[in-house]
């Protein structure tokens, strides 16, 4: 290190251009050690003396402190920037700025950069002065509490176990190091070891002082039992790069002492941008965490969040179990505010709509800030509001990597928009054979102005109206017709269907070169919310026809896809689809999804289109329902009802109710799914396939409920009316169902018999989910029949399958009962594999049954750290089993 260093952090320490300076030994280092730790002020002779000699100093004191300073003098006198002066007051050492190992130590704000300067322990040689090293010593303790609360909210806690574990065993009774290492083990999966950190510190409290840990460590102690130890999310976007310019407005946010700072403006002014910068800035002021939510409150195809999906996300991000979270609204509400109170979190919510939307998620109590952004000002926040406005010449050039006065020709063609500009600099360094004065020379003409620049805000209406004035016939009718279809992205196919022709390339290359249609990959198309909003504008004859294609080529092809994917529901839908085929079938539905929903949603209110969302929501449900997306099923079973109820026909109610059904039924909702299908049942008392149907799903709830008695009469009435009256082989999904209502009562063989029914049937028709589904049950009643290869055998077919055709919840339940069956075999390694996977499965789901009878069968498999919270997940209170795998591994 260059210049003169000083050090007390550990032993004295002198050196000069990286050399030791020779300092005497003895009381000559003692005197130095005293000045240092009072760099820059006069030392009185009499406390050096009280130091030197613990308060009872000799005759000769006074002398020796003299001689001890002229050895320092000479020791020190080619220091640069060092002396050592006598006053009547006493001596005085002054040392260059920053060379004191201290000094630097206590100026870090970084807790790893402060403990850096330690090298061992302080002020070794005041041996007759304890107490200004203990008072050092408390210091670097602090800065290891703050280092380990540091690596805790980064997720780096596996690093810091083995520090904190040394530092408790030297300060037991230090609470603080104690709790954090508490942490640290139970976020690093070893909650036995964390509790057993806090029994350990208990009894030292009581038998040494007779005392009890404080309140903190109690309740950090009793979180940990709960499994509810707070989650720390990070959820804040990458910080936007470039970001250029906006110092006032950061500093206006990052020093606001409001709760809620409300950042406004239009569309293009870099809000998100400034949000996100300036969440990062604060991030450290906010240790429990930061959540981030687009509320799309301008979002194409998307409607805006409301309140209570955002406050449930929040939740789980927060720590509370996805079933522990309330469905009232304002118990969720509720819950999130007390969840919130005394932590000190970052909420960031961008793309809001209005207030209303905002308000239920402020938080009740300061501690926490919330950050929000919007296009228009939400006045009637009580908030920090930041006006938005376009950004100087001086940053807009910056953000362009040019000050040429063609630059700043750029720049006002582009208003100053941060979007805008961000956009031509983009184009700048795509084209390297353009100068900036090319750029310049393209946006001067107003009326290509938005081509150039794929400029997505068009916040004024002069410029959308001069791209659309300037498009032929047939692409401002395409324009018009896509922005009907209010659906986030649109596939080429569906653009075919929407404008009745196959040849879209024509119409659709003049939308993409004016930019008022967006390419967001192969053949797939999105407008933007405010060109959404100006086309629909111009209404267009044909409308109603047009979105009447578009939906019916979304039925059939739904209807094609689950044809391939699970025909067994295919077969019961009432829907005839045209003789199409999808090459990859579960590929399209998961990139579909959302427009299908979308598509769906926008029906509900038309008497015309209501039967093509119901359609779509009868086909679409058991797709959401196996893979789990719990969201869009339940909003799946609302669109359903409100199209079920504009159309008004009995039929159209009990195809909703079908749906709506599922949606319970996921979220566990049992009795009220049951009640549902009864009506179904009794409404279809002329149909004896659609009772069939019925009653298939009312025995699978009812042997989740545990009424098996009642299950295996039901599902045998469903396998008779399908059988009867359905298409060929539509009774296999019963018949699966019924092998697992045997499996749960003890009945192995005729569960077997009907697994190996439902098998044939489903191999017979290619139906790999029902397949798979099927040698599911097969495999549970070998197993339990003690035919353990045969077993292992169903159980892998199973999870191939499910793996195929993407249904991870089924393949968790499958990979756990082949775990029990490698453990009966004498494998253990092999069931700690497939019970790891479903752990994997199961914990990234937040379900707390799945990955507690994971670790339960973990820990039968050796894995003994997983007993405690295999015991505490399924201890849960409320707690809702599955009685079949329950009866699986005991």
């Amino acid at each position: 290190m260059d210049g003169v260093r000083f050090g007390v952090l550990g032993p004295l320490l002198v050196t000069h251009e990286g050399r030791d300076v020779r300092v005497p030994a003895g009381q000559p280092q003692q005197v130095l050690v005293v000045l240092l730790l009072h760099a820059g002020q006069t030392v009185s002779v009499d406390h050096l003396m009280s130091t030197l000699w613990d308060g009872d100093p000799p005759a000769s004191a006074r002398k020796a402190v003299q001689v001890h300073v002229s050895q320092l003098r000479r020791a020190l006198k080619d220091l640069p920037g060092v002396s050592l002066e006598w006053s009547r007051q006493g001596y005085r050492l002054d040392i260059p700025e920053l060379s004191l190992d201290l000094r630097l130590f206590r100026e870090a704000r970084d807790p790893d950069e402060a403990l850096g300067y330690w090298r061992g322990p302080a002020l070794a040689e005041l041996t007759t002065n304890t107490q200004l090293a203990n008072q050092l010593e408390e210091e670097r303790l602090a800065a290891v509490e703050r280092r380990a609360d540091k690596a805790i909210r980064e997720g780096r806690h596996h690093e810091i176990i083995g520090e904190l574990t040394g530092y408790v065993t030297q300060h037991p009774t230090r609470e603080r190091l104690r709790g954090a290492l508490m942490v640290a083990l139970h976020r690093g999966g070893r909650q036995a070891d964390a509790l057993r950190t806090y029994d350990e510190g208990r009894r030292l409290l009581a038998e040494e002082l007779g005392l009890d840990p404080g309140q903190e460590l109690r309740d950090l102690h009793a979180a940990i039992l709960r499994g509810d130890l707070p989650a720390v999310p990070r959820e804040l976007p990458a910080k936007p790069d470039p970001f250029v310019g906006r110092g006032a407005e950061i500093a206006l946010i990052t020093g606001s002492a409001e709760t809620v700072v409300a950042v406004h403006g239009p569309g293009g002014q870099g809000k998100s941008a400034l949000a996100t910068a300036a969440a990062h800035a604060m991030a450290e002021r906010f240790p429990d965490g930061q959540l981030y939510a687009d509320l799309h409150g301008a979002t194409p195809g998307r409607s805006p969040l409301s309140p209570a999906e955002v406050i449930r996300r929040f939740l789980r991000a927060l720590g509370t179990p996805p079933l522990a979270v309330p469905a009232d609204v304002s118990e969720a509400a509720a819950l999130y505010r007390s969840t919130l109170a005394r932590r000190k979190v970052l909420v960031l919510l961008d793309n809001a709509v209005d207030a209303a939307q905002v308000g239920p998620l402020l938080p009740g109590e300061p501690g926490s800030t919330v950050l929000v952004t919007s296009r228009r000002m939400l006045a009637t926040l009580s908030a920090r509001h930041v006006r938005l406005d376009p950004l100087p010449e001086a940053d807009a050039l910056r953000l362009l990597g040019d000050d040429s006065e063609a630059a700043r020709q750029v720049a006002r063609a582009c208003d100053h928009l941060p979007l805008a500009l961000t956009i031509a600099a983009a184009r700048l360094r795509s084209r390297p054979d353009w100068t900036t004065g090319t750029l310049a020379r393209r946006l001067a003409d107003q009326r290509h102005r938005l081509d150039e620049l794929h400029f997505d805000d068009l916040g004024v209406r002069s410029s959308f109206q001069l791209g659309f004035e300037g498009l032929n016939a047939d692409s401002t009718r395409a324009f018009v017709l896509l922005c009907c279809l209010n659906v986030p992205t649109v596939a080429g196919p569906v653009v075919q269907a929407l404008l009745g022709q196959d040849d879209v390339d024509r119409v659709l290359d003049p939308l993409v070169d004016a930019r008022l249609v967006e390419p967001c990959g192969p053949e797939r198309y999105r407008v933007h919310d405010l060109l959404r909003l100006f086309g629909a504008e111009h209404v267009h004859d044909e409308k109603q026809e047009a979105l009447t294609r578009a939906l019916t080529h979304y039925r059939a092809t739904l209807a094609a896809a689950l044809k391939r994917l699970r025909p067994h529901a295919y077969g019961a839908l009432t829907y005839s689809a045209s003789e199409q085929d999808i090459g990859e079938p579960l590929r399209w539905l998961n990139d579909e999804a959302e427009n299908l929903l979308a598509a769906a949603r926008s029906t509900v209110d038309s008497p015309a289109l209501a039967e093509h969302g119901l359609a779509i929501a009868h086909m679409l449900y058991p797709h959401l329902f196996k893979q789990d997306r719990v969201a869009d099923l339940v909003e799946l079973g609302q669109i359903a009802d409100q199209a079920a109820r504009t159309l008004g026909t009995s039929s159209a109610l009990q195809t909703a109710l079908l749906v709506r059904s599922a949606a319970n039924r996921r979220i566990g909702s049992f009795e009220i799914a049951l009640a549902q299908l009864e009506e179904v049942l009794q409404a279809r008392a002329g149909d004896p396939f659609g009772q069939g149907r019925a009653l298939s799903g009312i025995g699978t709830i009812q042997r989740e409920l545990g009424e098996l008695e009642q299950a295996a009469p039901t599902l045998a009435r469903a396998i008779e009316l399908m059988s009867e009256h359905g298409p060929a082989g539509a009774q296999r999904v019963p018949l699966s169902a019924l092998a697992q209502v045997h499996q749960v009562a003890g009945r192995y063989e005729e569960a077997l018999d009907a697994a190996v029914l439902s098998l044939e049937l489903a191999r017979e028709h290619e139906d790999e989910a029902g397949t798979a589904y099927a040698l599911a049950s097969q495999g549970q009643a070998l197993f339990r029949l003690g035919r353990l290869t045969e077993a292992e055998a169903a159980l892998g077919e199973c999870i191939e399958l499910c793996r195929v055709t993407g249904e991870h919840n089924d393949e968790w339940q499958a990979l756990l009962c082949r775990a029990e069956v490698l453990l009966a075999a004498g494998r253990p390694e092999q069931a700690a594999a497939d019970a790891g996977r479903c752990l994997e499965i199961t914990a990234a789901r937040g379900d707390r049954y799945g990955e507690g009878v994971a670790r339960l069968v973990l820990a039968g498999a050796g894995r003994e750290e997983h007993a405690d919270r295999a015991a505490e997940l399924l201890g849960t209170p409320g707690l809702r089993r599955d009685n079949l795998l329950d009866s699986l591994i005991g």
